[in-house]
């Protein structure tokens, strides 16, 4: 289960990657940047070919092709797009999962879940964020308690239709999900986190067996929130090293 955020929650990572030369863009999803109250409704029978349209027309006018990363629900959406563009290469951060990929139900998913999805026509309904305790048990289970409030601050409503689409996407009954694989030539890299409660290893694995060049990080000690607190240094070396040993790019910060 994925909860909406904004652009400036990866203001760390943006930073990050400025750092070592990069020029990054950080674009929201469709609606996530109004104010909770006016995007909820906007943002509740988006589909994730909604936001994998916005995605592709985005990479599409840069001006040469992207390194594409993307974070949980972002990771997915970031395959999507890696499919149908060129890019450099690809990340995906605890990726939420494609079409047939198994074992991502996890006790907290299933507690997150379940109130959203037992309710009427939940795909044409907003999922609003859990509350801070429920967030800081499940997401930021890893996370100092500043570190979990800044990040949770920064979340806005979801999609009940795209959730939806990523419940049924283990049971390949839900076409928005499909990745088509075969179509990524570039060089992937799949990141894990060792306390992720959302995204177990199993799904960080059949992840990365989709691609033909793909490598696997298991990040130790942390949650979900991979790019955010004591994480996100050792995330980017972990991409450094990667983006060295595929030639794409040398540098680290500067």
């Amino acid at each position: 289960m994925a909860t909406g955020v904004v652009a400036n929650s990866l203001a760390g990572a943006r930073a990050a990657f400025e750092d070592r030369g990069y020029t990054a863009h950080t674009p929201s999803l469709r609606y996530h940047d109004l104010p909770p109250h006016q995007g909820a409704m906007k943002i509740a029978s988006l589909s994730l070919r909604d936001y994998t349209e916005d995605l592709v027309a985005f990479v599409n006018s840069l001006d040469s092709p992207p390194l594409l990363v993307g974070h949980s629900m972002g990771g997915l959406l970031a395959q999507l797009v890696a499919a149908r563009t060129r890019h450099a290469g690809l990340v995906a951060a605890c990726p939420a999962p494609a079409s047939g990929i198994t074992g991502s139900s996890t006790p907290a998913n299933r507690q997150m879940s379940r109130p959203y999805f037992l309710r009427l026509r939940p795909w044409a309904k907003p999922v609003r964020p859990p509350t801070f305790e429920q967030f800081r048990h499940w997401v930021a289970n890893s996370q100092n308690e500043g570190t979990a409030r800044e990040i949770y601050e920064d979340l806005v409503c979801e999609s009940g239709r795209a959730q939806c689409e990523m419940l049924l996407a283990m049971l390949k009954l839900s076409k928005a999900t499909v990745v088509d694989a075969a179509a990524v030539k570039t060089p992937v890299l799949v990141i894990g986190g060792e306390y992720d409660r959302i995204v177990p290893p199993e799904v960080v694995r059949q992840t990365a067996a989709q691609y033909q060049h793909a490598d696997i990080v298991q990040m130790p000690r942390s949650d979900h929130m991979v790019f955010s607190g004591a994480s996100l240094p050792l995330t980017m070396s972990h991409i450094d090293d990667w983006l060295f040993r595929n030639q794409l790019r040398s540098t680290g910060p500067n």
